[in-house]
């Protein structure tokens, strides 16, 4: 019977990067799960992401930030929260950490391609051809995994990375806690007359927040734009959608002068939903990304949080196995378990006061957000503070800073 120290059930970025940064140590079998890639990619995620730089550094260390990802990124010198039409206005430059960049904006097909091509060439590493495993058996000193054809292999530890409708979580009986966030979100692609200048815009009007995340062609942009329930009444169900929705961008984004949507039937509006397990670890079982979270309403930076949670596994195992420690014995993966509930919570609390300044109907509301602009505007400490979040320096490992690497 096949032996191996992981097996990775995956789909999308989580695992890949967990098993391009083990390779050289582990044994590892990837069955590599595409079944909801298009599904997701509508519903939860944009094929366009904010990747910060703490995750440029995982990339880096993963040896998979190639000329060709840099080429075809958009690299962020600045980013403008804008308050109804440029009445109020917060900079952040990215000098003031001494980095060139915030971040970028990258086509996430692009990195999970170069995550295959790197997996596929380390010896360690094999992909099985399977849909999903046919069973998981977990056992004291092995989870016995069978696929197709009644093939049947054992593993250390199982990572279910294979989505926001993850088998190898149903499978395990672990249960999802369901949050509504009461918002929509829209997405489509937007033509401007002027140029976006490589900057990152949040913009805060009535209707909500729109960011305008720009793409390499200076005058397109890709809209997110978070609607509370009143203004997406505006544009569901309604017959002249595209064209309201046409007219309100023309107005919210008047900064970068006309723009229209490059194409009217490419656009999409959902009610977003942010939804989490309980637990994240069982007995030789590991949830890692989307599996165990979904970090919505913010969506698009949903690689930064699979990133970092790689990062933080694959370092936690490599001590592990440095301490000659079962890597699955659940008692040793208590501790991850604690770290990474502690950070999804610290992200899951900031959500609720962001909501609070996504529109100015109430005007006890205005006051809060003028006051805070001016805060921001004039106290040092506190832009560098969210500076740092915007970055994800407030993340960034204390090993990948410590480690050597191209």
């Amino acid at each position: 019977m096949d032996s191996f120290d992981l097996l990775i059930v995956n789909q999308g970025i989580a695992g890949l990067a967990l098993a391009c940064g083990l390779g050289d140590g582990f044994r590892i079998a990837i069955i590599e799960h595409t079944h909801f890639h298009t599904y997701e990619a509508n519903l939860w995620d944009l094929e366009t992401s904010l990747v910060n730089i703490t995750s440029i550094k995982i990339l880096q260390y993963l040896k998979i930030w190639h000329p060709k990802i840099s080429d075809f990124s958009v690299a962020l010198h600045k980013l403008e929260i804008l308050k109804n039409h440029n009445i109020s206005k917060i900079v952040f430059n990215s000098g003031y950490l001494g980095y060139l960049d915030l971040g970028y904006i990258i086509d996430k097909h692009l990195i999970y391609q170069a995550l295959i091509d790197r997996a596929q060439q380390l010896k360690n590493i094999t992909f099985i051809s399977s849909y999903v495993p046919e069973s998981i058996n977990y056992h004291e000193d092995a989870a016995f995994i069978t696929i197709a054809n009644n093939y049947t292999f054992k593993a250390k530890l199982v990572i279910g990375a294979d989505g926001i409708n993850s088998w190898v979580r149903n499978a395990a009986n672990l249960s999802i806690i369901f949050r509504d966030t009461k918002y929509y979100g829209l997405t489509t692609i937007i033509q401007t007359e002027k140029t976006h200048n490589s900057i990152l815009r949040y913009i805060v009007h009535n209707d909500g927040l729109v960011m305008l995340l720009p793409l390499k062609n200076m005058h397109l942009s890709v809209v997110f734009w978070l609607l509370p329930p009143y203004a997406a009444k505006k544009y569901l169900y309604v017959s002249d959608a595209d064209q309201s929705i046409n007219e309100a961008l023309i107005k919210i984004c008047n900064i970068l002068g006309l723009c229209i949507m490059c194409d009217n039937k490419k656009y999409n509006i959902s009610l977003l939903r942010m939804q989490y397990t309980h637990k994240c670890t069982n007995h030789r079982l590991v949830l890692l990304g989307n599996a165990a979270h979904t970090m919505c309403p913010l969506f698009f930076q949903n690689i930064n949080s699979e990133l970092i949670d790689a990062a933080i596994l694959l370092h936690y195992l490599k001590n592990l196995k440095e301490s000659n420690k079962d890597i699955g014995y659940y008692s040793y993966l208590k501790y991850y378990e604690h770290n990474r509930k502690h950070r999804i919570i610290k992200d899951f609390m900031y959500m609720p006061h962001m909501y609070m300044f996504l529109h100015n109907k109430n005007n006890l509301v205005k006051y809060i957000q003028c006051f805070i602009y001016y805060l921001i505007n004039t106290v040092p400490n506190l832009k560098m503070h969210i500076l740092h979040r915007i970055m994800g320096l407030n993340n960034m490992p204390e090993w990948l800073l410590k480690d050597h690497y191209n």
